[in-house]
């Protein structure tokens, strides 16, 4: 069985929704209404300002263009002593909001730090850029507490989004945190973008967490711009201004043997289009964020055949 929702997140469009800003000039209605010519059955919402305040207008915009509510980003600083009690709040608010649309996963990721911007594709496998041991174990019991109060008072799974430009970002990374979290209680949002970024493959870690993959963040990259991204060791934001994600099927991602994997494990729920394109619409006034959904809805339906 195979059966799989497609979305399309709101940073595919050059909308931050998890930053509270946007640069792309998109109001939030023109958005969902791309999101639904482009064909796609749902996106991420936020509580950041962009997004309608209340439920109710969320829900009839949403209605209007026959999408879902996927799920929501949420960026906290799980290594830093004495925040949980700051990040459960933002968590609550988040998973609220969720609740009232019926989502079944919330997404939890690492802060982005100067250092690891800094070196963004350039990581040391040796866990010298990383955490120590102390903020490792903070951090994995932070997201344990945070999924076990996500379960009990809003029926949301948690899944663990390791991030270019985090704590987490190298496969070393990500093996990680997903050996020191309970499997019941913590699963991974596998991004194809990010984990290629990282160093890692992207169909070898499906096979690896074939258990733990609970929702999907699929992009494409641009092999010659990464390569230059390393070489040059370029600042992760120096590195988002030369769009390096390129619309599904276009980049070296494998992605007919990523989808190979997951029709063999019989992977169910969302895939979510996130190709990230942070003020893409500034640099280039050719771009057309309708015309890129389209083009990678395209190839999952005609390639693929999602």
């Amino acid at each position: 069985m195979f059966e799989v929702k497609i979305g399309s997140a709101p940073i595919s469009w050059d909308v931050l929704s998890f930053g509270g800003s946007k640069t792309s000039g998109l109001t939030f209605s023109q958005m969902l209404d791309g999101i639904a010519t482009a064909g796609y059955e749902g996106t991420e919402i936020a509580v950041n300002g962009f997004f309608p305040a209340d439920a109710e207008s969320l829900l009839a915009a949403l209605n209007k263009r026959n999408l879902k509510a996927a799920s929501s980003y949420v960026a906290l600083t799980l290594e830093e002593e004495g925040a949980l009690e700051q990040m459960i709040e933002h968590v609550d608010r988040v998973g609220e909001r969720l609740a009232q649309f019926n989502s079944t996963e919330i997404i939890i990721a690492g802060n982005s730090t100067p250092k690891r911007l800094e070196i963004a594709g350039s990581v040391a496998d040796d866990g010298s850029d990383g955490w120590n041991d102390v903020e490792w174990q903070r951090a994995a019991k932070a997201l344990e507490t945070i999924a076990i109060r996500c379960k009990e008072r809003f029926n949301l799974r948690t899944v663990f989004h390791h991030h270019t430009g985090t704590y987490v970002e190298t496969p070393n990374e990500v093996a990680r945190i997903m050996e020191m979290t309970d499997p019941a209680l913590v699963g991974l949002c596998l991004d194809t973008g990010h984990y290629h970024y990282g160093g890692g493959d992207v169909v070898e870690a499906t096979k690896n967490y074939s258990d733990r993959i609970w929702y999907l963040h699929i992009k494409d990259i641009w092999p010659d711009k990464l390569a230059q991204i390393r070489r040059e060791r370029i600042h992760m934001r120096r590195a988002w201004a030369m769009d390096p994600f390129a619309e599904l099927g276009q980049g070296c991602i494998d992605f007919p043997a990523f989808f190979d994997v997951l029709r063999s494990q019989g992977y169910q729920g969302w895939m979510i289009v996130e190709q990230d394109s942070v003020g893409r619409s500034q640099r280039d006034p050719n771009w057309s964020p309708v015309e890129s959904a389209r083009q990678s809805r395209d190839y999952l339906r005609d390639v693929l055949e999602v």
